[in-house]
């Protein structure tokens, strides 16, 4: 009766078998911690940080003064540069949005033609500007409109449409015009890239049958490729409003103070301050001229909140035209 209740009382022991299944399952948990911890400190760790930040006013250095949420209401009440950053982003992106979507489909139906020979020499060169750095594209830029000697001035002089060069960095209107022009210059080959993969993935079948049925090209690119290449172009428009709100290097580059071509060097934005993009500002705030961590870090947190309101409004119309079956 006793050596019943002791071996009762004791646990059994774990067999061979048994601690071969415990061990698989703990070797998954093991790889994976690294992952975790990589997320932990250098992601999810700054996230909260950075808005503990926000909710002070620091410089960087010594202490930092609690001041509550009163970042986020001066950013939308008081901060003359901020919601005029958000305008000037929104106004770059209302245009290189659909250049370059429509440039990227007519672009890759081009590159696609069986009439059009060195077509793989051509998706390169398209391509090319995407894998150039943000500098290089900058300063091109910066040389082919500058005031006074540049290639753009000079061929217009040339040819007799103006007298004098024209200060294209800075106008206002013009400053935002050669940067449109340059944010499309680098992503058309991008889009254009998707949009090729996308027609080549369209099933030959069904341009066979509407050779049958005698459709034209114009007929077989709006009713088969357009609509065929919808999940593509879906992606690429919720993509570029995240990469509009990210607009930095380039402007900033083609207007540093270091270039001749920039009228009125060293103003942050440029003339008037038309080129300051959202993220520009938010640089400048915390690392360039206030040195304001703070309001940066609450900057960024109003930045997270337009991108995701204009994120989730295009994905509310784009749902709402699947239902309607308009896209």
């Amino acid at each position: 009766m006793s050596g019943d209740i002791k071996s009762a009382g004791k646990k059994p022991a774990l067999t061979v078998r048994m601690k071969k299944i415990q061990g698989k399952h703990v070797w998954p948990y093991i790889f994976v911690l690294p992952f975790f911890v990589i997320y932990l400190a250098f992601n999810f760790y700054p996230i909260i940080y950075s808005f503990v930040i926000s909710l002070t006013e620091w410089s960087g250095f010594g202490e930092s003064k609690f001041v509550g949420f009163a970042n986020y209401v001066n950013i939308f009440t008081k901060d003359p540069y901020f919601l005029k950053s958000i305008g000037n982003t929104l106004i770059f992106m209302a245009f290189d949005i659909p250049i370059v979507i429509i440039g990227g489909i007519l672009l890759a139906a081009i590159l696609n033609s069986s009439l059009l020979k060195g077509s793989s020499f051509l998706r390169l060169a398209t391509f090319s500007p995407y894998i150039t750095i943000p500098v290089a594209i900058g300063v091109l830029f910066s040389l082919l409109f500058d005031w006074n000697s540049g290639m753009i001035n000079k061929i217009l002089v040339g040819v007799g449409a103006i007298d004098s060069g024209i200060n294209f960095l800075g106008v206002p209107a013009l400053m935002r015009v050669v940067i449109i022009l340059m944010i499309c210059w680098k992503y058309l080959g991008y889009h254009m890239i998707f949009f090729n993969a996308g027609i080549l993935g369209i099933p030959t079948e069904l341009y066979e049958a509407a050779d049958v049925d005698g459709a034209s090209g114009f007929t077989k690119f709006t009713r088969i490729t357009i609509p065929m290449l919808r999940p593509i172009i879906e992606f690429l428009i919720i993509m570029n409003i995240i990469w509009g709100f990210q607009l930095f290097d380039e402007p900033k580059v083609l207007l540093s103070p270091w270039t001749s071509a920039s009228g009125g060097a060293g103003t942050v934005g440029g003339s008037k301050r038309a080129a300051l993009t959202a993220i520009w500002n938010l640089y400048d705030t915390t690392f360039g001229t206030q040195m304001q961590y703070g309001k940066g870090a609450a900057i960024a947190y109003g930045l997270f909140i337009f991108i995701s309101v204009f994120s989730g409004v295009a994905l509310l119309i784009i749902n709402r035209n699947k239902r309607k079956g308009e896209i």
